[in-house]
C-alpha cells in the first residue's frame, strides 16, 4: 500500500518539493481556519479539494489512507492531513501538513483561554448574579445588539449606565 500511495507523486506535475510543501500549508492553513464540523467535515472538505478538485490522490487512494487513519487512535481528519502531507511532499510535507492543520485550532483556543483568564470573572459574574426578568432582557438585548447590528460596545455601556441610573432613581 505504501509504495502505491507513494506514486500519487505521479500527480505532482513536474512541480519541486517546496511548491508541493507550499501548497500543502496554504491548503492546510485554510482548512484549519474554516472548517467547523469535526473530523468528518474535515474529510469531506478533503475529499473535495484534494482528490477531486487538485487531484493528488485518487479516490482509491485517499480511501486506503482514510482506512489506516480510522485504524489509529486520535482524530482521523488530523491523522489525514498528515498522511495527506506525507505522499504529496515527504517528510518535509508530514511537517508542515501536520502543523498547519493544528495551528489555527491551537491558536484560537489559546486566544480563548487567555480571554477567559483576563476577563472570566465577567462571565463569572453574570452567571452568579440573581437576575430578574428585566436585567436579563436587557443584557440579552445589549449582546443581540453588539453581535448583530454591530452596535458600539461604549453605546452599550453608556446606555446601561443611564438605565441603571434611572432605575435607582425611581425605586
Amino acid at each position: 500500500m505504501r509504495g502505491e500511495i507513494a506514486d500519487a507523486g505521479a500527480n505532482r506535475g513536474g512541480r519541486t518539493t517546496a511548491h508541493r510543501v507550499g501548497e500543502l500549508a496554504g491548503f492546510f492553513l485554510k482548512l484549519g481556519m474554516i472548517a467547523l464540523g469535526g473530523p468528518a467535515a474535515h474529510l469531506a472538505m478533503m475529499d473535495a479539494e484534494v482528490v477531486r478538485k487538485r487531484g493528488w490522490l485518487t479516490r482509491e487512494q485517499f480511501l486506503d489512507l482514510l482506512g489506516a487513519a480510522n485504524l489509529i487512535p486520535g482524530p482521523s481528519s488530523t491523522e489525514m492531513a498528515i498522511y495527506i502531507g506525507l505522499v504529496r511532499a515527504g517528510w518535509r510535507g508530514l511537517i508542515v501538513a501536520g502543523t498547519c492543520f493544528i495551528l489555527p485550532a491551537m491558536v484560537i483556543v489559546l486566544a480563548l483561554a487567555v480571554a477567559y483568564v483576563e476577563y472570566g470573572y465577567v462571565l463569572l459574574a453574570f452567571l452568579r448574579a440573581d437576575l430578574d426578568g428585566v436585567t436579563f432582557a436587557l443584557g440579552l438585548a445589549a449582546t443581540l445588539a453588539v453581535f448583530t447590528l454591530r452596535v458600539n460596545s461604549a453605546w452599550l455601556v453608556l446606555g446601561g449606565g443611564m438605565v441603571g441610573l434611572a432605575l435607582k432613581m425611581l425605586g
